[in-house]
């Protein structure tokens, strides 16, 4: 373990911390059985990156990102069969890892996400009701997967694919679940610096 401990850290000395920032927007859905005729809606997402290397070359890193990221979706209310439209405000903890082969980068992993805020339209709910989150869950585990092109200079573009694997909305008892997650495509611009 030792040894491991100081490989890597050779490899981070020698190649270099970096530490950026990223931007863009998000084209968010809702995806599951019960997702009732959903329709997407676009949301900014913005946050910091850090790139951990562990191998020559920058090769292969760890990526822990920081990131707002606003989700939601247009979907059928069935009680009053019109469409509602609902924002979720997350805080998300994407953990990556990256392998970066010339400019091209590819990257996947797990992320965490904490809703923060809604915002729901529908016809029967105000969206000053103190008590709109409770219908929801506040912790979401979910995955990322995404592709880019970096230059030399630390400036990236990206698209990215993440998505929930636990349902958006609590199941209240004697109550049927309603069985849809978040799924959303990422568009990003990214700005990494090296620590000299």
């Amino acid at each position: 373990m030792l040894l491991i401990c100081s490989l890597w850290g050779a490899n981070t000395q020698a190649q270099g911390f970096r530490f950026g920032i990223r931007a863009g927007a998000n084209l968010s859905t809702a995806a599951g059985p019960d997702a009732n005729k959903p329709e997407a809606i676009w949301g900014p997402a913005a946050g910091l990156v850090a790139n951990v290397p562990l191998t020559p070359s920058n090769f292969f890193s760890f990526q822990p990102e920081l990131l707002y990221s606003r989700k939601g979706y247009w979907m059928i209310n069935p009680s009053v069969s019109s469409p509602t439209r609902v924002l979720l405000h997350y805080l998300n903890l994407p953990l990556l890892a990256k392998i970066k082969v010339g400019g091209l980068v590819l990257e996947a992993g797990p992320q965490v996400g904490y809703l923060l805020d809604l915002r729901d339209y529908s016809p029967i709910a105000s969206n000053r009701d103190p008590n709109k989150l409770d219908p929801y869950r506040r912790w979401e585990l979910g995955y990322l997967a995404g592709i880019g092109y970096e230059l030399k200079n630390g400036v990236g573009v990206g698209v990215r694919y993440n998505a929930g694997l636990t349902h958006v909305r609590q199941v209240p008892t004697n109550v049927t679940p309603l069985r849809f997650h978040n799924a959303a495509f990422q568009f990003q611009l990214s700005y990494l610096v090296t620590r000299r």
